[in-house]
């Protein structure tokens, strides 16, 4: 990967990046290549997903400046990172959480209402989808699907709406030149403007 290489430039030992800097590289370079549709090819096999692991290892390593005989453990704990398939999950829960907000979308049916789960039931080495997958993760943090507010869309695009009008007459005085007295006067004037309007 070419991130890697610019993170193992930017880590010389002599003049290179802090390890706060290595991280914070690290994360905005590689782990958003490593997770990003993490929630479509979670459903891979194990051993296509720990083929990963070594790009994980191999870019904490150069952070961290630590042995290569670290294990991978030690190293996601020294940078107060979670391995890759703790993170998948994570970003999982947080997608279909998301997701239930809003029945309409056409994702929904295929996470929450899924029509296999009793044949991914019978067949355990088979491996389920998203929606069956998460279900226990679901499960453990007390998400309930009744319990859930949907969000819906205003009817109204943002372009056609009323601008709103903001009185700016208190901001005309200097804190510096104005004494608290003609602000707190100022104000209860406006309150009494505004007698029909509520926050």
């Amino acid at each position: 990967m070419k991130s890697l290489n610019l993170i193992r430039v930017v880590a010389h030992t002599s003049w290179g990046a802090d390890q706060h800097t290595l991280l914070h590289l690290y994360r905005s370079l590689v782990r958003s290549k490593l997770d990003y549709g993490c929630i479509v090819y979670g459903s891979a096999g194990n051993s296509y997903l720990r083929m990963l692991d070594p790009v994980q290892k191999h870019a904490l390593l150069l952070c961290l400046g630590t042995y290569r005989t670290s294990s991978s453990p030690s190293l996601c704990v020294l940078a107060n990172e979670p391995p890759l398939y703790i993170r998948r999950r994570k970003l999982s829960i947080e997608y279909c959480l998301k997701l239930s907000l809003s029945t309409r979308n056409p994702t929904y049916g295929s996470v929450f209402e899924s029509k296999f789960k009793r044949s991914f039931d019978r067949k355990p080495n088979q491996i389920p989808p998203l929606g069956i997958r998460v279900e226990p993760d679901l499960r453990a943090i007390g998400y309930k699907k009744q319990g859930t507010l949907q969000y819906s869309l205003p009817a109204d695009p943002p372009w056609l709406l009323k601008r709103p009008h903001i009185n700016f007459s208190l901001h005309f005085s200097y804190k510096e030149d104005t004494p608290p007295e003609i602000f707190r006067n100022k104000f209860y004037e406006l309150c009494d403007e505004y007698k029909g309007f509520c926050l």
